[in-house]
């Protein structure tokens, strides 16, 4: 029996809210118009929750992060294998449950499977926070009735995608910083410093050096026409979001971003280890190769490989093998077609798509260390070039001074 929430006229001029336990919605209006009460709205409370909730989730503009969904798998992953029943143990997750976002989501799951839903249902009803990848194993755990060993393996993806991530967000924060405050130190001497300098040298009527006189000039156009610089950053900025709204600029420019040195083949193989990683978890766990091809794609962010991995499921689907789509797609390295053929013979393709995963892992890690020591000697330089430049300029008329004095 589920509880309606309801708003409704006793009388012309008293209006109630309330709620009513019926078994459908239609139930509960008999109820409601039995007793007199000219209905102005009924919701089931359930729906009524969600709606709530997901109102609240985009006024927030927070998502419940990849951390939290871990640790929530992992936990209760641990509850069930202890023996006790989905139900009992989303409610012990509920009351340990400090995030007040997180709790609400395991409230209404928990409801849904009260109701008789099954957990990968209910789920379906959080697409922000359950992806489908997430969903859908949930359901093969289901099905092979081995949930808690299919939520233990769900929260080891996370923790390592987290961790990937995680990795080349600080690998990156140094070198950015670096910029970032270099940057902003030329351009408050230039903008600043430099033109209450200039206006002395030129009270004094003297003839500046060259390199004064350019850093002069690059500082009146700064001062002047700052503004225009930042809308036109604002500006490219803009198209750029909205070019990767429009699917054919995205792919353009997901294509280009694979063809730049280095940083391209990090994005590559980035994604060739999410997709490997995706797609041995989903054939390890039961899931069919054409409906875990369909998951990967979905987890796949550059929508250049993603147009690949969606032809592999196109070919997959008129019978070709893994390894023969895979050959006929220039974009995979002949490593992955070479182990996914090893896979496929010995019967153990779950197996050698995760060792494909797990190099092209230890090769992101390898092209961050090498990125990141090429960076920070590449910025110190620039930004030393610089600023030598700017305390040249500015020392040159003080030297010409002294000498005219003498």
């Amino acid at each position: 029996m589920a509880k309606f929430l309801y708003k409704a006229k006793k009388s012309p001029e008293e209006i109630i809210e309330g709620s009513v336990e019926a078994d459908s919605e239609s139930v509960a209006v008999s109820k409601l118009m039995r007793a007199g009460y000219f209905l102005v709205w009924i919701r089931k409370e359930l729906d009524y929750e969600l709606q709530v909730t997901g109102n609240r989730f985009q006024t927030m503009c927070r998502k419940i992060n990849t951390k939290e969904i871990a640790n929530f798998t992992r936990q209760l992953s641990e509850l069930i294998g202890s023996g006790l029943t989905l139900y009992n143990a989303l409610s012990v997750m509920e009351n340990q449950a400090l995030d007040s976002n997180i709790k609400i989501v395991i409230k209404n799951i928990k409801s849904s499977v009260k109701e008789g839903k099954t957990f990968s249902q209910a789920l379906k009803n959080y697409p922000g926070v359950f992806s489908g990848l997430y969903v859908n194993l949930v359901r093969s755990g289901e099905e092979s009735g081995s949930l808690s060993d299919v939520l233990i393996n769900i929260a080891d993806f996370l923790d390592k995608d987290q961790d990937m991530r995680s990795k080349i967000m600080a690998s990156l924060a140094y070198p950015s910083l670096m910029a970032i405050v270099g940057f902003a130190t030329i351009f408050i001497l230039v903008t600043f410093v430099v033109p209450k300098l200039a206006n002395m040298f030129i009270e004094m009527g003297m003839q500046l050096p060259l390199p004064t006189r350019i850093l002069i000039g690059i500082s009146a156009f700064f001062k002047m026409y700052w503004f225009l610089l930042a809308i036109l950053i604002i500006g490219c900025v803009f198209l750029f979001k909205t070019g990767k709204s429009n699917p054919v600029t995205k792919n353009k420019i997901d294509s280009f971003k694979l063809k730049i040195p280095v940083f391209g083949k990090l994005l590559k193989d980035s994604e060739l280890a999410r997709f490997s990683r995706t797609l041995s978890m989903l054939l390890k766990n039961g899931v069919p190769m054409l409906n875990a091809l369909k998951i990967t794609s979905d987890v796949i962010v550059n929508s250049s490989l993603k147009e690949e991995v969606v032809k592999l499921f196109d070919d997959l689907k008129q019978g070709t093998s893994l390894t023969l789509a895979i050959r006929k797609r220039e974009i995979f390295p002949v490593f992955v077609s070479n182990m996914t053929a090893v896979g496929e013979e010995s019967g153990f393709l779950d197996k050698a798509l995760f060792n494909i995963g797990r190099n092209y892992e230890t090769e992101v890690d390898r092209l961050m260390k090498i990125i990141v020591s090429f960076l920070e000697p590449v910025f110190i330089l620039i930004m030393g070039l610089a600023v030598g430049f700017i305390v040249i300029a500015m020392i040159l008329p003080v030297f010409e001074i002294s000498l005219t004095m003498k």
